[in-house]
């Protein structure tokens, strides 16, 4: 029986190789993303769309459970990019939190959007604050997605709330989160980007509300204990749906990983078409007001840059001395 099991091991890993070598082949590029309806696969499909409306290459995006699932694919060269929080991959890259190991192959393409999490429950509930959490089912543990896991506990820190405080109803992710709230199994969602699909779809047959964070100091450095990435932004009453009142939300950026081998050219080509077609993409998703091709790059990357997206960044004059420390410091990391 094991020797059973170590040939269809053998034969799996042989067949992913020979599917990624044909992709690469056949000029097809894969990006991983969060999963369909999420504003993760969203952004990775619109990517897509223009990456193969501009360029000779044909990118396609496959939604999966979460980055725990998806990274091991991206490290070992099974897919070319992914979408990945900036939490996230330092966490891959040095085997943090939710991660067996570090994914030493992982590189920076571009720091992309921000994603906007917040805390929806039904527009008619009595849950103002979230002090009013205490005693209600919440959505939690997100085996899929550790990441929302993380979130959701940085949110509940936020409002100086414990999980002992609530019932805790176990979801998947933050899509199943937001459909447990629409199926009445839970009186509040955690970790519910804005603007997702699926709170739109919701929304339309039980209208949501967002409950703001806090944003006084001591709020801040608890939501930071539990999530060191972010910061605390200000929305005001219909920027979004769901934000029926004017809210605090938590902003953190998405990268565009790549994995290290992924040639050069390849990577400059769809760096190069994201940052010069960005109106094309505000066309298709409003998230591309929030991806600015002037801050594709920065000091405070936790990823090494990818030596394609390097190129570009010389070329379009936002590499400097900071950045290149960074980079050289997370290269060393690397090693």
């Amino acid at each position: 029986m094991r020797h059973l099991k170590r040939l269809v091991a053998a034969a799996i890993a042989t067949f992913l190789g020979l599917t990624c070598g044909a992709a690469l082949a056949d000029g097809n590029i894969r990006i991983l993303t969060a999963p369909t309806g999420s504003i993760v696969h969203t952004t990775g499909s619109a990517i897509s769309s223009v990456v193969s409306k501009n360029t000779d290459y044909t990118m396609l995006a496959a939604p999966m459970s979460g980055p725990q699932i998806y990274v091991p694919q991206l490290d070992g060269g099974r897919a070319e990019f992914a979408l990945l929080n900036a939490a996230d991959a330092h966490e891959a890259f040095s085997g943090g939190a939710g991660y067996r190991q570090a994914y030493k192959n992982l590189r920076l393409a571009a720091v992309g959007f921000t994603n906007e999490l917040g805390v929806i429950v039904p527009a008619d509930s009595d849950i103002k604050t979230g002090k009013d959490l205490k005693g209600k089912r919440v959505s939690g543990v997100f085996s899929a997605h550790k990441t929302c896991e993380q979130l959701a506990s940085a949110q509940m820190a936020n409002f100086d709330v414990s999980w002992d405080d609530v019932t805790v109803v176990p979801v998947t992710h933050s899509r199943t989160a937001v459909q447990a709230l629409g199926d009445g199994r839970v009186d509040a969602a955690l970790c519910v980007p804005l603007g997702q699909a699926i709170v739109q779809e919701i929304n339309a047959q039980t209208p949501v509300r967002f409950i703001s964070l806090n944003n006084d100091p001591q709020a801040v450095a608890r939501t930071r204990a539990k999530f060191p990435a972010g910061e605390i932004r200000g929305y005001k009453a219909g920027d979004s749906v769901g934000l029926i009142d004017d809210a605090y939300i938590w902003s953190y950026p998405f990268y565009l990983a790549v994995n290290k081998d992924v040639p050069d050219d390849e990577v400059y080509t769809v760096v190069k078409t994201i940052s010069e077609h960005v109106q094309d993409l505000r066309g298709i998703s409003g998230v591309f007001n929030r991806w600015v091709p002037e801050k594709m790059i920065g000091v405070d990357i936790t990823l090494p840059v990818h030596e394609g997206a390097k190129r570009f960044y010389q070329e379009a004059g936002l590499w400097n001395d900071g950045v290149e420390a960074a980079d050289q410091k997370l290269l060393r990391d690397a090693r």
